[in-house]
């Protein structure tokens, strides 16, 4: 029985009461997190792939308080700013409890972010500390210098780098018992709306924005049930993703909150790797994007259902596709499919815990103490089976861009709905469907055209590996379809092959008339995404060309 209902009146759907959440919302999550792991400190928490090694609850959160201890000895306090640029690595664990357990905002930023991306997030931030893997360092202490004047101190992670601090000196240095207990008992007083966390919006269309994250917000995305099963003490979790993905921090805390072990690599995710590790530390749940699963069926394996230890894999990110999901079907054999749907700045809306072939294209049910609402392109509500953009209310929702008032007006509205720039609608059964994105649309003279719909059939094709749909510019047309596509390893098919196939499964309108060009890779966000905008002036540039 769905516990998903329709005001019909009002024309707003509700996923049920909210949950409340495993701690105080006065709480920081570093303190809850530090009383959790003390109940059992001798249990292995996290191990690494890449040599093995190993921590305990008892060595994170020993590790942690000292680290939150010799902050606060340099001068960090609660409303400082700490930066992260790093990858999954052991001491990446309790550098970033500390920072939640003292109060201050952490934002994390990808190693893979480019100059430019470094230099327009920290701008809004402006850290007074910065974690940092040994390779990022001096190029992340000179943006901060040289293009921002930012003196932040720059601590850390791997190999010592001369100049700075490392992560041991405050892992290892002087820290009494009657200093520990102080700051134990003592601990920064902060509220629900505090912030915790400064994320970055995706970042398909330009540069990402700041998203601050409240106590409040993380209690209500992270600490509250959401699993399709019932985790047990010997699970082992596998997630590529950084701490800048969602994904990646939502495994961190879920693993810490519920017991089981977390595998971390600071290797990039590759469906070799997926294999090898999940075989040699018995993989129970993946984490996994919808684009780097589609990579792992894509993959040509000798053996089907290489993956028996994998009873649970989550996903996000967008809607697998049939041929997808048949063949991750037998990779995965043992496993139950889940996949979530939010934003950034929403956090999680939807999650459809058992994908089969009979909800596929559906991210499933609202989750308890979410609304939505669905509105046309004139803001009227739509009611089921009517499509429109997805717009919401949630306890997990921001309140706001970070230092960004203008931008926080288009996305917030004077009622207090989120509005995603999503497209979807919900059926009888009061599940809810994604049809794309607001910002994708264009026309083709009078005509609407959503680029996902054209995708999903030339990514049926054999040869193709992923495809995007653009507009190219027209002065009688006002835009012509376009795609973008990357072919699979060892694969071949035409422009004209490809144009006809399109053809012979949409109407008129939706016809490549702007062209199909073959490029070797897409450009993607460091949470990857793809980045639009770049492919947009990809194939413009293609289309006067060629």
């Amino acid at each position: 029985m769905s516990a998903v209902t329709f005001d019909s009146v009002n024309k707003i759907w509700c996923g049920g009461d909210s949950i409340s959440p495993l701690f105080h919302e006065n709480c920081t999550v570093g303190r809850a997190v530090l009383h959790l792991l003390s109940l059992s400190p001798d249990k292995i928490c996290q191990v690494s792939a890449d040599d093995g090694s190993k921590r305990t609850n008892g060595e994170i959160y020993e590790a942690t308080l000292n680290i939150a201890f010799n902050l606060r000895k340099i001068g960090c306090s609660t409303g400082d700013i700490v930066g992260f640029v790093c990858r999954n690595s052991h001491d990446l664990t309790p550098a970033f409890l500390a920072a939640l357990f003292l109060g201050t905002p952490t934002n994390i930023l990808d190693v893979s972010f480019s100059e430019d991306e470094i230099v327009h997030m920290f701008r809004i931030t402006r850290p007074k500390i910065v974690f940092c893997d040994d390779d990022m360092a001096e190029k992340v202490e000179r943006l901060l210098r040289e293009k921002l004047d930012i003196a932040a101190k720059i601590i850390i992670l791997g190999q010592r780098v001369p100049s700075f601090s490392h992560i041991n000196d405050f892992i290892n240095g002087d820290v009494s018992q009657t200093e520990r207990m102080k700051l134990i008992m003592h601990p920064p007083q902060i509220d629900k709306t505090s912030i915790a966390m400064i994320t970055c919006s995706s970042g398909t269309t330009g540069l990402s924005k700041a998203v601050p994250l409240s106590y409040e917000n993380l209690l209500h995305r992270y600490f509250t049930p959401f699993l399709p099963l019932i985790p047990k003490s010997d699970d082992a979790v596998l997630c590529f993703s950084s701490l800048y993905w969602v994904t990646g921090c939502a495994s961190l805390l879920m693993s810490l909150t519920l017991g089981f072990k977390r595998i971390i690599t600071t290797m990039p995710f590759s469906p070799e790797k997926v294999v090898t590790i999940a075989k040699e530390h018995n993989i129970t749940i993946l984490v996994i994007s919808v684009g780097n699963t589609a990579e792992l069926a894509s993959w040509c394996f000798e053996d089907v259902k290489i993956l028996p230890s994998v009873k649970s894999i989550i996903m996000s990110g967008n809607i697998l596709s049939e041929k997808v999901f048949n063949k991750i079907r037998t990779i995965i054999c043992n496993g139950t499919f889940c996949n979530s749907y939010g934003t950034t700045e929403t956090g999680r809306i939807a999650k459809n815990i058992n994908v089969d072939k009979t909800n596929l294209h559906s991210v499933g049910e609202l989750l308890p103490g979410v609304k939505v609402k669905i509105l046309d392109e004139d803001g009227k509500k739509m009611g089921v089976n009517q499509v429109g953009e997805i717009c919401s209310k949630s306890p997990g929702q921001f309140k706001g861009f970070y230092a960004n008032s203008e931008a926080t007006k288009d996305i917030i509205d004077e009622d207090g709905w989120v509005h995603t720039g999503d497209i979807g609608h919900f059926d009888a059964k009061g599940l809810l469907y994604i049809s794309g994105r607001k910002k994708n649309w264009f026309n083709y003279f009078s005509h609407r055209i959503i680029p996902e719909e054209i995708e999903q059939i030339l990514e049926g094709h054999p040869a193709v590996f992923k495809a995007v749909v653009v507009g190219i510019p027209d002065p009688l047309a006002i835009e012509l379809p376009a795609a973008v596509v990357v072919l699979k390893t060892g694969y071949s098919v035409t422009k004209e092959e490809l144009t006809k196939f399109v053809e012979g499964n949409v109407s008129d309108h939706k016809k490549l008339r702007g062209g199909v060009y073959f490029v070797n890779e897409l450009q993607m966000t460091a949470s990857g995404k793809i980045k639009k905008s770049k492919v947009i002036k990809m194939a413009k540039e293609l289309h006067t060309t060629s």
